[in-house]
């Protein structure tokens, strides 16, 4: 544990930096609420970091640790197990303390009792943060008291020992669970109610329930015109089809703050889900001149501008991708693989030939690494006029593909799928896009990718109709199944999934249905160990891969019915 900075000099005293030293005197028999706490104070400068230190120090707080930029603040929070986190909004570098909590919370960095507070003198900030759906505890405007911050503590605290149920449910993916008590609490009008409705409504729309999240929004709409309702009522709408609505409150949020970053990516989506790619670079570059270090965001507009041939700006954006990226746990081949391509595409072999040495170098002994540089590296061949080496290297790759396939992302597959149809193996791409469709068949926002692909690489109608024929394929196999299963032939349905499954590992959908057969079967024929066991494997594998759908969380309930119903408590997931 690091030391705490030693007292200010009288030049310089709290009051000056916005924080007052001393909350009040205790009376006898006093029990600090801090003593034991663990507090994170992350600020780029030096001063208010003694300030805090000060201030915390006179309420009792004992055990303090530092940061003064984000990647220090990860590590950090890597390392301990934080109670308090008070962090500024201005990390330097294009960071905010915004983007430092979302990562926090996506990495799963602090636990589910941890306080998050920002600490900011923008008034802009404070609107930004408020909007934000996945928002921190509290936010702090300076200059500040000691009191007031030992009250805003306070009252942050009470809200995570109410939220206490909600937040264990979630940790156990059980979002179902969470949503119901986040009903009960929502009735009990109590002092966090908009709290727990804004919770219930980003918790439906994670699971997909997306009419219950519009109607919710509309609720609190009608109680308080807040941003972050009407950006969720936006999204709800979009994923509801009711295109024209969205775009229009997405508008409007962005009219009424310019810095709610969450809109700009779904109006780019809206823009791609409408062909009109020029607008959704213009909405992206937009949002990365505006926060520069969202590594998903600057994927985005690198993939928007590759398709619409702008390759300066898809150069820029590949390289802030890869930058970004390059020493987060976002790190990924892919992301010079998509630099190379760039450069390749404006006759920079040179170039190339360097992001392909920095990828052999940051991936030396890393398999998949590995084989994404000779994916890369047969496309430089290729370029450089030695087509020998380039068929050979793709072959290696193509080898290497077979072994890897069940590990490897869509992005890594996609950027397979690019080089076999740059060296003139259309088979393999077809293959390799064939088995994506069919593991993701429901996914509409990969098939568009797969459909950018496609006309990319000049096979723009062959594309579509292997897409379309591949996902009517899934459909028919899931029909044919599903009509055993209504006929009560449940050992056929079940055959028939299983051999799907193995066919498509990676579907998510299929594995679903094989559990639901299986239950249909043990529901009446009683219990059969290896198909239960079978099922609560796709269960468990399910979970890892998309623990927010909606079909799996109510899947997991009749699971547990049916468990303990046939006494085999010890089979919950």
């Amino acid at each position: 544990m690091s030391e705490k900075p030693q007292s200010m000099s009288g030049a310089i005293q709290p009051a000056r930096l916005g924080v007052a030293s001393d909350p009040g005197p205790r009376t006898g028999g006093y029990k600090d609420p801090y003593a034991n706490r663990l507090f994170l104070v992350v600020d780029s400068v030096p001063e208010m970091q003694r300030a805090l230190a000060m201030t915390l120090s006179s309420f009792g707080a004992e055990k303090v640790e530092y940061a003064s930029k984000a990647s220090d603040a990860l590590a950090k929070m890597g390392r301990y197990e934080f109670d308090v986190v008070l962090c500024d909004y201005d990390l330097g570098n294009g960071y905010d303390g915004l983007y430092l909590f979302e990562e926090v919370k996506e990495r799963n960095l602090i636990k589910q009792s941890c306080v998050f507070m920002i600490v900011t003198g923008e008034r802009r900030a404070q609107r930004v943060i408020s909007a934000a759906e996945m928002a921190p505890d509290d936010y702090l405007l300076k200059p500040f008291t000691g009191e007031i911050l030992a009250q805003r503590l306070g009252k942050a605290m009470r809200k995570r020992e109410a939220f206490r149920a909600i937040d264990e449910a979630i940790m156990r993916n059980e979002y179902l669970q969470a949503i119901e008590t986040c009903s009960r609490l929502i009735a009990e009008r109590g002092e966090f109610t908009l709290d727990f409705m804004k919770l219930k409504g980003s918790l439906s729309l994670k699971i997909g329930d997306f009419d219950t999240a519009r109607s919710l929004y509309m609720d609190v709409l009608r109680i308080k015109s807040v941003p972050w309702a009407k950006l969720g009522l936006a999204k709800a709408l979009t994923e509801l089809k009711s295109l024209d609505q969205a775009h229009m409150l997405f508008q409007e949020v962005l009219e009424d703050n310019d810095h709610i970053m969450e809109a700009y990516d779904w109006l780019a989506r809206l823009h791609r889900e409408n062909h009109d790619l020029v607008q959704a670079q213009a909405t992206l570059k937009l949002a990365t001149d505006l926060s520069p270090v969202v590594i998903r965001r600057q994927q985005q507009l690198a993939e928007v501008a590759l398709l619409n041939h702008d390759l300066p700006t898809a150069e820029a954006a590949s390289r802030e991708t890869l930058e970004i990226g390059k020493y987060t746990w976002h790190r990924s081949s892919t992301h010079y693989a998509m630099l190379a391509r760039v450069q390749l595409a404006q006759g920079e072999l040179g170039n190339a030939s360097q992001t392909l040495g920095r990828l052999r170098r940051d991936y030396r002994y890393n398999e998949t690494g590995e084989w994404m540089a000779d994916v890369v590296d047969s496309q430089v061949q290729m370029q450089n006029g030695n087509a020998g080496r380039a068929a050979q290297l793709l072959q290696q790759a193509e080898e290497r593909f077979r072994q890897l396939a069940g590990t490897l992302k869509p992005e890594a597959q996609m950027e397979f799928a690019r080089a076999c149809y740059a060296l003139h193996k259309p088979n393999m791409g077809d293959e390799v896009m064939k088995s994506l469709v069919r593991n993701h068949h429901d996914d509409d926002f990969l098939l568009a990718q797969l459909g950018d692909l496609f006309e990319h690489v000049g096979r723009g109608e062959s594309g579509r109709q292997l897409i379309a024929q591949n996902v009517q394929s899934v459909a028919d196999l899931n029909n044919l199944a599903v009509k055993d299963a209504q006929a009560g032939a449940f050992d056929a349905a079940i055959e028939r999934f299983a051999k799907a499954q193995a066919e498509m590992p990676h579907n998510i959908q299929i594995m679903l249905n094989l559990v639901s057969a299986t239950m249909a079967f043990v529901h009446r024929n009683g219990w059969h160990e290896s198909y239960m066991r079978r099922a609560s494997e796709m269960l468990i594998k399910v979970r890892e891969l998309a623990p927010t759908n909606n079909k799996f969380q109510k899947m997991m309930q009749s699971w547990r019915l049916l468990t303990e119903k046939l006494g085999k408590p010890h089979w919950g997931i």
